[in-house]
């Protein structure tokens, strides 16, 4: 988890630079020199709500390190189950931004997540007369004990990712603010879900045949072949789409030089 707290702590690092570097002359990005110029800004994307810290290598090339965290729970009811459905991103990772046209601000940027730990999770409850299916076979769940249980949906692990997109996220100009933003693909390990379920279940054609979910004649083994399906669904996810907006602040890290 530690290594997750870097970007914050690079956009902080730079943020107090530019507070000690306000009233201080524009350095001329444009001369080329590496490390001249920084940037602090904050994103919203499809990894999370995020920070960005980036500098300058060269004229057409820029390092950036960026972190994301959301946590959201939804709560809503379906097919008579209640349910709450918490998502969870955090991440971080690095990118060099190459643009290879001199006046046109587009990017293309190689990237690593080298944290992810994004996944998003449920907690059911069946209410009264709820009814599910497990392996194509519906079971009913008992009304004197319910069915409940929890599921998890795993997106994380280290992976490549590349993006485009449009304008500079560290201003080669004396332009403070910018407004950059970028779509493209990460390439993560297959996504894997798991979910258990308690209570008690009945058959659905007889409800008075009831007993607990882990002893009831073969529900165990529907709900692994259940389980075994979604996860032949969830192959082709491992390609994960990225989209990201949000605002640069760039500021100078030395001094113009004098002549």
């Amino acid at each position: 988890m530690s290594r997750a707290i870097l970007p914050f702590c690079f956009a902080l690092c730079i943020i107090s630079a530019a507070v000690m570097a306000d009233g201080q002359a524009e350095y001329s990005a444009e001369r080329g020199a590496a490390f001249s110029r920084a940037s602090a800004g904050l994103t919203v994307s499809s990894l999370g709500i995020g920070v960005a810290g980036a500098t300058n290598l060269a004229q057409h090339l820029d390092l950036r390190l960026f972190g994301d965290y959301t946590n959201l729970t939804h709560r809503y009811t379906r097919s008579r189950f209640q349910i709450a459905l918490n998502v969870g991103l955090a991440n971080a990772g690095a990118a060099v931004d190459f643009y290879p046209m001199a006046r046109f601000p587009l990017r293309i940027s190689p990237g690593f997540l080298y944290f992810n730990e994004n996944r998003v999770t449920a907690e059911l409850h069946a209410e009264p007369g709820a009814t599910l299916t497990m392996n194509n076979v519906e079971y009913a769940s008992d009304g004197s004990d319910p069915v409940h249980g929890t599921g998890r949906l795993y997106l994380g692990g280290a992976g490549f990712m590349a993006t485009t997109g449009l304008g500079r996220i560290v201003s080669h100009t004396h332009k403070r603010f910018t407004f950059p933003f970028e779509a493209g693909v990460l390439f993560i390990p297959t996504p894997s879900a798991q979910f258990n379920l308690l209570g008690s279940v009945c058959d659905a054609t007889r409800p008075s045949l009831c007993q607990p979910a882990a002893q009831f004649p073969a529900f165990e083994q529907n709900r692994i072949a259940q389980l075994a399906t979604w996860n032949r669904r969830l192959g082709p996810f491992h390609i994960y789409p990225i989209v990201k907006g949000g605002v640069s602040y760039s500021f100078p890290l030395r001094r113009r030089a004098a002549y």
